[in-house]
């Protein structure tokens, strides 16, 4: 299904060549990406931060999260194909093929170089773009998220539960096409190729994706720092007495690695030093 722009967004869409966004306040617009067109938002100021969200959301997801990282980037949220406002693929997407639209979709609102938030599902899609186009991430944050094939699984229950609130509330072709993507996907064979300073976030109650996992990526990522939050389940970001979006808004706007508590205070599980770069 297409959706139309109104002339609103359109008009924000053709602002002319070097145009400043950062100085705008929120915008949202229908982008053109990979043959799709994807609702996206833009909002505050700093380096562009690029949030991809779980599975079966919209952007409206991420809530006072989206709002406390702006403060110190230029967020950039979007549904993914197939939710919300975004079109829906002819057939379904692999995870390369979604870390592809993603790239397109950066090249439409002329972002070169972005930090990228991978949340859950979407942190499937991060791995894969920072392996696949590591020149365009600057910093990756990975949170309540894993390695797809060779992961530790959630319980039955909370798979269920999640399913069925998903379900409920999103659509449910779209649902299934990501889904379908995740079926043979797994980042385990070349985690360790990837060099861009990543910060891992798990909930240590989280019981759809155990805390497990982010120690097993973090095992195999060479330039990362793990944080686990005690009593933190899978939404860790969200809610107003969540610590994970301060946590990760320090991380991306610090101006080096070595000046971001993030950081600098997280466990290292990998078995290099992260580097102390940008």
């Amino acid at each position: 299904m297409r959706h139309n722009t109104t002339a609103a967004t359109d008009a924000w869409f053709r602002l002319p060549p070097g145009t400043n966004r950062s100085m705008r306040g929120p915008v949202e617009a229908h982008v053109p990406a990979h043959g799709l067109r994807l609702f996206v938002r833009e909002r505050g100021e700093g380096h562009p931060l690029l949030l991809i969200n779980g599975l079966g959301s919209r952007a409206e997801m991420w809530g006072r999260a989206e709002e406390v990282l702006a403060r110190g980037s230029r967020t950039i949220v979007f549904d993914s194909p197939g939710t919300g406002r975004s079109d829906l693929p002819l057939l379904p997407l692999s995870i390369p093929a979604l870390a592809r639209v993603v790239r397109d979709l950066l090249d439409s609102l002329g972002h070169e170089r972005v930090d990228v938030l991978g949340y859950s599902f979407g942190g499937a899609i991060a791995q894969q773009l920072a392996r696949d186009d590591p020149r365009r991430v600057r910093r990756l944050a990975l949170v309540s998220t894993w390695c797809g094939w060779g992961g530790e699984r959630g319980s039955a229950a909370a798979v269920a539960r999640a399913l069925r609130k998903l379900s409920d509330n999103g659509n449910p072709v779209g649902l299934s096409y990501q889904l379908w993507s995740l079926a043979a996907w797994t980042s385990l064979p070349w985690l360790g190729s990837i060099e861009t300073p990543t910060l891992i976030v798990s909930g240590a109650a989280d019981d759809l994706v155990p805390p497990a996992n982010a120690v097993r990526l973090a095992r195999r990522l060479p330039n990362s720092s793990l944080h686990l939050l005690p009593g933190g389940g899978h939404l860790i970001m969200f809610g107003d007495a969540s610590p994970g979006p301060r946590l990760l808004a320090e991380f991306f706007s610090s101006p080096t690695l070595a000046t971001s508590t993030a950081w600098t205070t997280g466990l290292l599980a990998a078995s290099t030093a992260p580097s102390r770069g940008c």
